[in-house]
């Protein structure tokens, strides 16, 4: 079965305004890179898999991640295949994207490291990045360095999370795919973009890349439907679906809440009108707005014969204090049904 892209990125998403950015200490950074290694490589594992790694956009968002404000959802699924530095084949998705990506294919080297910036794809409120990290010497647990990613427009940052899958895939080589999500901006516009990467255990180590890419021809190929369907949590919270989006990278729900906060995990769990199962999972919480996407852990990708989604909303409590995320979901609501081919844009 193939995965696609939000099976593979690890989404890390939060709230930043109550948090103030600081320059991490010595200490941190040691403990973020401890962290790091330990969920990229594993323990004791001789297979190959693709493992979620925490995308950092700035120092604040790690600072956020530690105190479990928002969801963090581990679901990569299945070994790699075959090695491609191509984002379709990478992450199995089997529809034609070439007219949406933008091939870079420049390397930028600092501190034994060069970073190879592979392809782009600007995509609804995300751009994703396929890159390739070469050490100079052989990567082990002691030299693997945590890097993190920002975007720039016009020497502005606008992205304020970031989330990735990577795999070694030889002694010196990592391949990576990273989701940054972009805020307030139109991107089925042309912009300059400046990617910067960054050595959380150097600060003064980074790989910039500059290049113009645009969304317009994966914008011009998203079908968005209304949704208008509401639902209660069990707190008295509630949760209005808003839109439904479909283009060749997959499928969201984007939602909002009565209260502009979301204290809860939620999923919706379905079927299509073909009889195949169908599930969307909690992966972007910020600033009052939240999004679902398919999951295709279980079920695989949407068909393209679908033409309705029947739905029904599932909910559980985060944890009040960090902790293991609980899977006793609940129903929330009742069952709903989205017409996914009318255009609604």
């Amino acid at each position: 079965m193939s995965s696609n892209i939000y099976e593979l990125l690890n989404d890390v998403q939060t709230d930043m305004e109550n948090y103030k950015a600081e320059e991490p200490d010595d200490i941190e950074r040691k403990r973020w890179k401890k962290k790091a290694v330990k969920d990229i490589i594993g323990k004791g594992k001789k297979k190959r898999r693709w493992k979620p790694v925490a995308g950092v956009c700035a120092a604040a968002v790690i600072l956020a991640v530690g105190v479990g404000s928002g969801p963090l959802h581990y679901v990569v699924q299945a070994a790699v295949k075959s090695i491609s530095y191509d984002i379709a084949s990478i992450l199995g998705i089997k529809k034609d994207l070439e007219p949406y990506k933008t091939v870079i294919g420049k390397s930028v080297t600092s501190n034994g490291i060069t970073i190879t910036l592979n392809e782009v794809i600007v995509n609804e409120d995300e751009i994703i990045v396929s890159s390739t990290k070469e050490y100079d010497e052989k990567i082990t647990d002691e030299n693997k360095r945590f890097i993190g990613v920002n975007v720039y427009i016009n020497g502005k940052s606008v992205s304020d999370s970031a989330s990735g899958g990577e795999e070694q895939v030889g002694d010196n080589t990592i391949v990576s795919v990273s989701e940054c999500d972009i805020k307030d901006v139109d991107l089925s516009q042309t912009f300059d973009f400046e990617i910067q990467y960054m050595d959380y255990d150097n600060m003064s180590a980074t790989w910039e890349f500059e290049f113009s890419a645009s969304g317009e021809e994966l914008a011009q190929s998203t079908n968005t439907v209304q949704i208008n369907e509401t639902f209660t949590l069990d707190d008295g919270t509630e949760v209005y679906l808003d839109k439904f989006t479909d283009n060749p990278l997959g499928q969201k729900i984007y939602f909002s809440t009565s209260t502009g906060n979301c204290d809860y995990d939620l999923v919706l769990r379905g079927t299509d009108d073909c009889g195949n199962a169908v599930e969307f999972t909690l992966s972007r919480w910020s600033n009052g707005v939240g999004r679902m996407n398919i999951s295709t852990i279980d079920n695989g990708n949407l068909s393209d014969d679908a033409t309705e989604l029947y739905l029904t909303p599932y909910a559980v409590k985060f944890p009040e204090q960090s902790g293991k995320l609980s899977n006793d979901f609940k129903q929330a609501g009742e069952a709903f049904t989205i017409d996914i081919r009318s255009q609604q844009k």
